[in-house]
């Protein structure tokens, strides 16, 4: 009988071994396989760039957009020699899954290629509360207003308002002034 216990002891002992072994892989198992998914997941998630409603493409990461907005930003400053550019007022970035990323270089092609507005950090000239005209920066509204103050001392009804402004709606300088002589006579 002594024999028969040590047997079935051993029987039990391979047993409880083959279910601790089937746990074991069972558990590596289902680690790797959320391993994979996470891994996969995380390689596939990225941002959608939507431009007033209109998708643009994906990149992996918001700094490839906002590296290429910047760059973009930085020519157009030194082309209209205008420290104040903004690139559009409307974008969007949309988390998800996204397939064929785009590199800094083509993100930075397919804004140039897009037909986004052009804004400038700029002010509104008022006088008596009516607008006149809007300068792409503060300083050229300063400059305005103290070249109007010198024409007309006795006038303390203009002043400026910071506003971000399509560039295609500012004035120039003499424009400004020209529009301030006309509502002046």
């Amino acid at each position: 009988m002594h024999e028969d216990v040590k047997l079935e002891r051993e029987i039990r002992k391979k047993i409880r071994q083959r279910k601790k072994m089937r746990t074991t892989i069972l558990t590596i198992t289902l680690i790797i396989v959320i391993m994979t998914v996470g891994v996969v997941n995380a390689q596939t998630r990225g941002y959608e760039i939507i431009y007033n409603g209109q998708s643009l493409g994906c990149v992996r990461t918001t700094g490839i957009f906002k590296t290429a907005v910047e760059g973009i930003e930085g020519s157009l400053r030194g082309s209209y020699n205008n420290d104040n550019i903004v690139l559009g007022n409307g974008f969007e970035l949309v988390e998800g899954r996204v397939e064929n990323p785009m590199d800094l270089e083509t993100c930075t092609r397919v804004l140039i290629n897009s037909d986004i507005d052009l804004y400038t950090n700029g002010a509104i000239i008022l006088i008596s509360d009516q607008e006149i005209g809007a300068v792409s920066s503060v300083e050229e509204a300063q400059s305005i207003i103290k070249t109007y103050q010198n024409l007309y001392p006795n006038a303390n009804n203009i002043r400026y308002t910071e506003k971000t402004i399509l560039l295609s709606e500012t004035k120039d300088f003499a424009a400004v002034l020209s529009s301030i002589k006309g509502k002046m006579k």
